[in-house]
């Protein structure tokens, strides 16, 4: 018969903690629905159908002047800000003689490709000089810029001393306590991005380098990209810009183009699956030496130029900020 295994430390019933922890997802709030009935009905009030009937209310408009806290953790996009409360909590009972002290909070993003740590915020008016009292919590904010799509993990670990207090007043004994909570949500894209290119009639210059007759050859491309709302909600485009790669100047041909015959044009604003085009034209400059070695080692090697990087920013519904920056835009293969 074998001889059983003696336990270990890891094999007994352990002890519950004396810190919970809890992560609360900091986003804004959103304009109610309400769902008015017909005036024609007599027998209930066409306000039973309001989320919060009043007087002045427009019984035939379905969204609310209130604000509605979001009932559940809802999507998180590439582009946006993530950003939430963690809040350690003493959960000791009134009638112990155990106290808390040095609660400590250490938080990190596990993204696709790497693990970043994260800087937390205080809560504003945080005072805990004494421990973490009975009934107490303390509080961090975290805020990280998604930029992967995903799966996310936020990782949170909490330390604290736990010391018990004798019948003289005086700490009898005190251990150090640890724990590790993980956090999983998906990071998803809102804005889709496509982008063609089109090589241009290129421009002849004047070279005086190369004697009375030489010319020189400026590239021309025309570089256009669809953004297509692949969100939940609609989105406002606050600005396109296309970041170009010397020897190249972009200029854009979009709403921000400026005109002395029109006035300012408004940001368009993109529904869920509404597609905007946007367009710039490419140009190489005159006279410009960075970059142009490089560029034209491109060309003889694989027939392709780098344009730059596409920057896009917007708005959600509540005025959340998205930024967008896409990889290097190359041209065409020349054939």
């Amino acid at each position: 018969m074998a001889r059983p295994r003696a336990l270990s430390g890891a094999d007994g019933a352990k002890e519950p903690h004396s810190v919970s922890l809890k992560v609360l997802r900091l986003s804004r709030p959103s304009l109610s629905f309400q769902y008015p009935l017909p005036a024609a009905n007599t027998k209930i009030s066409s306000k039973a159908g309001l989320s919060f009937p009043s007087d002045n209310c427009d019984s035939q408009f379905v969204l609310s002047p209130n604000l509605t806290l979001p009932p559940t953790f809802g999507s998180a996009y590439v582009g946006e800000t993530f950003a939430c409360t963690l809040s350690a909590n003493n959960e000791l009972p009134e009638d112990t003689s155990r106290i808390i002290t040095s609660v400590r909070i250490v938080a990190e993003m596990q993204t696709p490709s790497q693990v970043s740590s994260l800087d937390l915020e205080p809560s504003a008016g945080e005072k805990l000089k004494d421990g973490l009292q009975k009934g107490q919590s303390l509080q961090r904010i975290v805020r990280f810029d998604l930029k992967e799509e995903g799966n996310h993990i936020l990782a949170v670990s909490v330390s604290y001393t736990e010391t018990l207090i004798g019948t003289d007043s005086q700490a009898a004994s005190g251990r150090v306590r640890t724990f590790r909570k993980l956090y999983q949500f998906v990071a998803q894209p809102c804005l889709s991005v496509r982008t063609k290119s089109s090589e241009l009639a290129p421009v002849e210059v004047e070279n005086k380098s190369l004697g009375p007759y030489g010319k020189s050859r400026l590239l021309r491309f025309a570089l256009e990209a669809q953004l297509e709302n692949v969100g939940d909600g609609a989105v406002a485009i606050q600005k396109t810009q296309l970041n170009p790669k010397a020897p190249f100047k972009a200029t854009s041909l979009n709403w921000d183009l400026e005109r002395p015959d029109q006035s300012d044009s408004p940001a368009p604003t993109l529904n869920p699956r509404d597609v905007l085009q946007v367009a710039f034209l490419v140009e190489q400059e005159e006279g410009q030496q960075e970059g142009l070695e490089n560029l034209q080692k491109d060309l003889r090697r694989d027939g392709r130029a780098v344009l730059g990087q596409l920057s896009i920013e917007w708005r959600g519904t509540m005025g959340d900020k998205g930024f967008l920056t896409t990889g290097n835009l190359m041209t065409r293969k020349r054939v």
